[in-house]
């Protein structure tokens, strides 16, 4: 008993049946078993003979769609139009007879009918009506072997839209009798040539004059315009006396026929004859030289002989093997075929019955096939001889119905035979051992020869049929197996090289047959995929329930275009029973499809890995047609959202075994696949769905991405999974190279898909920069760059969606970054508006660092004086030294007269009054030098009186400078070195124990400047603190030429001798100013004396002779030395006045000798001008004077 049948793989194979008709009415109530037993198409009708030796003819009729029906195309449905007679049967028939074949010529209007008893008959089309005054031949075991380089010239011109001349007609090969024939089929058949044959031929191929023929045991080579015959192998490599024999035959059958005629030619290639033996010595010289051609590469594996064939068929055979293929490599196995069961079909083999052949023998293919690669014609499932020749009493007995089921009845006969011509110069023939053996394929040329490796079938196949690169062929009268033929040497087989179909086991017999006229196919799953569906990225009611007139529109112009282009061209038909199916080719969608891995498939990392697979596959397709283009970019954008969904899906990166260049070709591949960013968005979900922006026509995807999306999108919601870092980096990655595309103008929804890219791309940069994913920064297996600068970056550049970036921003509270965007669309008020928030409510990113600072730059750019009045002045209240410079800088391109800034200062920002005055100040404005003394001076009585610890730091310092030994720095470096630095408050009224010591030194800078004030106003503020503020009163002395106070603070107040002496030399000007101004010496030595005198009354002996003594030898020059013998008492010695003394009498001795030189330099002068006189007037001469 045989096995079942494995499934199906799960991966789809090159071809697909599809269901033309389920059940074609055939049946009759004499005959309630009817089967087809071949068929053809040709336009709106279809011909079929039947295993009731009759003839039907159907209609089809317009497949409708009915409302809401599934995206599965419509059956078209067929309906009968008339019985036309079939071709005569003989007078008493042995057995029941059926249609053998039917051919369709549409160039005449004539079809052609072979019935297994041997007629051939013609008829009209597309009545079917047989035609008047046309022969009708007898005895015809073949009918076919149309040119095949004709036909694929007339499919190359249709599908160029030219029309081909039909000419006198075709030709045809006849076989019968034991001839070949040439027959021209035009508006009469006539007979062009005969050619007797070696043996009864069966079946036949022909490239243009060359025809490949078949009879029972062995293949040959017939040259017709030679009339020359080229033997080849035999189909069974079991010699005929080890052939399963199933019935008795007597010496007239068919079968004892085929054996004698055949076996000479059996017995000559177990001898190895050569290829060229019926051949001229030039012409095997020409096919010898024509076969050393070949590449020895592709020769030297493969078969050279039919007794190597044989023999290699045969040893592997008996152990159960499948041939070798491809120059000597194992061929991977589809999947397996039992042996049949005995309630399974068989075909009985050309010589298996000495009777005609049964209705149980195989279908007949038509002729016209859609590549240049195929089979025109197929022989009939048994030899089928004359009905006079036949010997009834010889026959076993067959049931009358066409049915499988009669095979526990029937032995196995021999196997019979195939051809089929994939290219123009080969042949495709096949051979075995027996039926539950694999069967081999050879390819032979034209000269005999073997020119490819041979291809395996799982079992000896029923029938053979070549359809471009592809070899189909029915096995185990029950599966369809198809292959590739033209793959090369060590090209991998896969499920991309080979594939079995199963038709349901109803009992019948399983056959193919070429078709001319069958119409193009809508694959249903490829339109399903290829469709484009509105996809619904948000959350609400489904508009597809409520579908609007423009919504109905679109999808019935999706549906058009989705048929369009997954119509497939076939030829090639499978029927079984009452059933008709089309043998389809696998779309590239569908087969690429099946490559790729589910969500539940293996692991993360392998799943990842087949979708990159598959996607090198793509990479090697360039698509050439429309169909091809929609293909590849559906591939390209599922295993886009299939290798995001798994990034997607992943809680963390550890652990899985994926590499970082696998997340960069993952990107790569989501880049290249073109899918709408509004998609990718949807799948990430969360706060990205608020970001996309829709069009009225909404989002638009291919049927086959809306399922994946949905499915991502139903796992993501399932598991709430979080982001990855390394996953937001790559969405960051691949937004910005979409937003590169803006402008390109070749991309539906331009508007939306920016404004949304915009939006998403800022909203991953913010959370890529926020406190919940900047923890994982570092560790990600993507380097990545400077977010915080990339998000600068992008809102300083032009961006659509302004409201909703500005949302969002200020959800994720970057005030800052908001402030950028804003700048850049010039919005100066929201500017600093935004600004002005972020300083009072604080800078939690940490991004507005030196913000005042940035304010007051910012103000100074801007022309618009009420903006800058309005913010300026509230910066001046927070910080006055920079509030104020926006009215005071000179780069400021908003101008302000000082009083208008006075007047707002002291109305709203009274502290920084003081600040805008001592910018004028500074600037040379002295007019404005009294006010901003007596604000100093304001402040420092302020702090006097309400602050008691300053009297007393103040009298602490000069008791600390007092009390320092000379040499010693001047009062004013000594109170600038001890002062802290300043600390930054709101202005004037600063009683902060750093900044009034400050403002004290800057006040005392004021009063000893050259500007102009109002002395006695300030002199009487500060009287009543004099005790305190001595250097104040000592500038305020010598603004008032009180130079003797002055110079008796400076000497006893403070002991500051140096600038005591400075005082005198340069005036009261220089106490705090670093200015060297020279006073009239008259003054300098009256100061100078009045110094001497104040020295003079030192309570320290000790200090006053040193410093009168310092004071006499460096400046002992500006003091009259009888003045100076007059004030120093007595008691001192002359040695303590000695370098005095000794200066003041060097400076006597060089005043006289200084005027004695003077003298003499006089005197030279008079001379000198008395000669001048005397040389001129001899010079002029003497005059007279009348």
């Amino acid at each position: 008993m045989e096995s079942p049948l494995p499934p199906l793989p799960s991966m789809m194979g090159p071809y697909i049946l599809q269901d033309l008709v389920d059940d074609l009415p055939l049946d009759t109530p004499e005959n309630p078993n009817v089967e087809i037993t071949c068929l053809e198409f040709w336009e709106e009708n279809l011909y079929v003979g039947t295993s009731t030796h009759e003839l039907l003819h159907f209609v089809s009729l317009p497949a409708t769609l009915a409302p809401g029906a599934s995206v599965e195309p419509p059956k078209q449905m067929y309906i009968l139009a008339s019985r036309p007679q079939p071709p005569p049967t003989p007078t008493v028939p042995t057995i029941p007879p059926y249609i053998k074949k039917i051919i369709v010529l549409p160039t005449t209007s004539t079809a052609l009918v072979l019935s297994s008893a041997g007629f051939l008959s013609f008829y009209t089309l597309p009545e079917f009506t047989p035609l008047s005054g046309a022969p009708k031949l007898k005895d015809v075991a073949f009918i076919g072997g149309q040119d095949l380089n004709e036909v694929d010239e007339e499919r190359i011109a249709a599908a160029e839209g030219r029309q081909v001349d039909a000419g006198r007609g075709k030709l045809f090969v006849v076989l019968a009798k034991g001839k070949l024939r040439i027959i021209r089929i035009g508006d009469t058949a006539r007979l062009i040539k005969d050619i007797e044959l070696k043996a009864r031929a069966v079946e036949a191929v022909r490239r243009n004059m060359i025809v490949c023929i078949a009879t029972a045991e062995n293949y040959a080579l017939v040259d017709v315009d030679n009339i020359r015959q080229i033997p080849l192998f035999p189909i069974s490599s079991i010699p005929p006396s080890d052939s399963p024999s199933p019935t008795k035959s007597g010496p007239d059958t068919p079968q004892s026929l085929s054996q004698t005629s055949g076996s000479h030619v059996r017995n000559t290639s177990r001898s190895h004859p050569p290829r060229t033996s019926s051949l001229t010595p030039r012409e095997r010289r020409n096919s010898s030289a024509t076969a050393s051609k070949e590449s020895s590469a592709t020769i030297h594996n493969r078969s050279s002989s039919t007794g190597s064939v044989r023999g290699q068929t045969s040893r592997q055979s008996s152990r159960g093997k499948i041939p070798t293929a491809r120059g000597g490599k194992s061929a991977s196995k589809p999947t397996h075929l039992s042996p049949p069961s005995p309630t399974s079909s068989r075909p009985l083999s050309p010589s298996a019955s000495s009777q005609p052949s049964s209705p149980t023998a195989r279908s007949e293919t038509g002729l016209a096939a859609p590549s240049s690669s195929s089979k025109a014609s197929s022989v009939a499932s048994s030899t089928t001889p004359s009905p006079g020749s036949t010997s009834p009493t010889k026959t076993t007995p067959i049931g009358p119905k066409f049915s499988v089921k009669t095979e526990a009845l029937i032995s196995k006969g021999p196997l019979i035979p195939h051809v089929a011509s994939p290219s123009p110069s080969e042949f495709l023939l096949t051979t075995g051992t027996t039926w539950e053996d694999p069967g081999v394929g050879l390819f032979v040329n034209v000269e005999g020869d073997v020119t490819r490796g041979t291809i395996s079938f799982e079992k000896y196949p029923d029938d053979v049929l070549v359809q471009g690169p592809w070899v189909i062929a029915v096995v185990a009268s029950r599966a369809i197996e198809v292959q590739r033929w033209n793959m090369d040497d060590g090209e991998s087989e896969g499920i991309e090289g080979r594939g079995v179909l199963e038709m349901d086991d109803n009992g019948c017999r399983l056959g193919l047959s070429e078709t001319i006229g069958l119409p193009g196919r809508v694959v249903g799953a490829a339109m399903a995929m290829l469709r484009l569906e509105m996809l619904h990225l948000r959350p609400g009611p489904d508009l597809e329930n409520n579908e609007s007139p423009e919504l109905r529109r679109r999808n019935n112009e999706e549906r058009i275009i989705a048929e369009r282009i997954s119509t497939v061209e076939s030829s090639v038909v499978a029927f079984k029973g009452k059933r008709i199916c089309a043998l389809v080719e696998t779309p590239l969608v569908l087969r690429l499809d099946s490559l790729l891995p589910t969500f539940n498939d293996g692991t993360p990392k392998t799943r990842i890995r087949n979708t990159l697979k598959t996607l090198r596959k793509i990479d090697a397709i360039e698509p050439t047609t429309e169909r091809g283009f929609h293909e590849v970019s559906y591939i390209r954008q599922k295993c886009g959202m299939l290798l995001l969904g798994e990034l997607l899906r992943l809680e963390t990166f550890e652990g899985t075994d994926i590499q970082p260049d696998e997340i960069i070709l993952s990107e790569e591949a989501l880049i290249e696949s073109a899918v709408d960013p509004r998609v990718v968005l949807a799948m990430f979900g969360g706060g990205f769905i608020e970001d996309i922006v829709l069009g009225e026509g909404g989002v638009w995807v291919y049927g086959g991405i809306r399922l994946v999306f949905d499915e991502i999108c139903a796992r993501r919601a399932e598991r709430q999974v979080g982001y990855q870092r390394d996953t937001l980096l790559l969405l960051k990655r691949y937004l910005a190279v979409w937003r590169r595309k803006k402008g390109f103008g070749s991309i539906a929804d331009e508007k939306e898909v920016f404004a949304t890219v915009d939006v998403a791309l800022i909203r991953v940069l913010l959370m890529l920069d926020s406190p919940e994913y900047l923890p994982q920064k570092g560790f990600t297996m993507v380097s990545e760059g400077n977010v915080r600068g990339e998000l600068y970056a992008l809102v300083d550049q032009d961006v659509d969606e302004f409201e909703a970036i500005s949302n969002l921003l200020r959800s994720f509270g970057r005030l800052y970054v908001l402030s950028i965007l804003l700048q850049n669309m010039k919005m100066y008020r929201e500017v600093l508006v935004t600004w002005k928030k972020i300083l009072e409510e604080g800078d939690k990113a940490g991004e507005f660092e030196d913000g005042e600072e940035k304010v007051r730059n910012y103000l100074l750019k801007l022309k618009d004086r009420s903006l800058v009045e309005e913010f300026g002045k509230w910066l001046a209240t927070r910080n006055p030294k920079l509030g104020t410079q926006v009215f005071s800088d000179d780069k400021a391109k908003a101008k302000f007269e000082p009083e208008k800034v006075l007047e707002i200062l002291k109305e709203h920002a009274p502290t920084a009054v003081r600040s805008y005055v001592s910018q004028l100040v500074e600037k040379g404005n002295k007019k404005y030098a009294n006010d901003l003394i007596l604000l100093y001076l304001d402040d420092l009585i302020k702090v006097l009186e309400e602050v008691p610890s300053a009297s007393e730091r103040l009298r602490d310092s000069y008791e600390s400078y007092r009390a320092l030994t000379s040499p010693k720095p001047t009062y004013r470096e000594f109170i600038a070195d001890n002062s802290l630095p300043l600390v930054e408050t709101d202005g004037a009224g600063d009683t902060s124990e750093t900044n009034w010591w400050r403002n004290r030194l800057r006040f005392l800078e004021l009063l000893g400047g050259e500007s102009p004030y109002d002395v006695a106003k300030i002199f009487g503020s500060l009287v009543k603190f004099r005790e305190v503020l001595v250097p104040e009163m000592v500038i305020l002395y010598g603004k008032e030429g009180r130079h003797e106070d002055a110079i008796r603070l400076l000497t006893h107040g403070l002991k500051d001798f140096d600038t005591a002496i400075n005082y005198c030399l340069f005036g009261g000007l220089s106490i705090f100013q670093t200015r060297e101004i020279i006073t009239d010496r008259d003054e300098q030595k009256t100061l100078f004396a009045v110094l001497l005198g104040e020295f003079l009354k030192l309570e320290d002996y000790q200090e006053r002779m040193e410093q009168t003594r310092n004071l006499l030898e460096r400046f002992g020059g500006w003091v009259d030395v009888t003045h100076v013998l007059q004030v120093v008492p007595d008691s001192w010695s002359v040695e303590m006045l000695s370098g005095f003394l000794m200066s003041a009498l060097r400076g006597l001795v060089k005043e006289r000798a200084e005027a004695s030189v003077m003298k003499g330099l006089r005197r030279s002068e008079n001379f000198r001008m008395e000669a001048d006189y005397v040389a001129r007037c001899d010079d002029i001469g003497p005059t007279i004077e009348r």
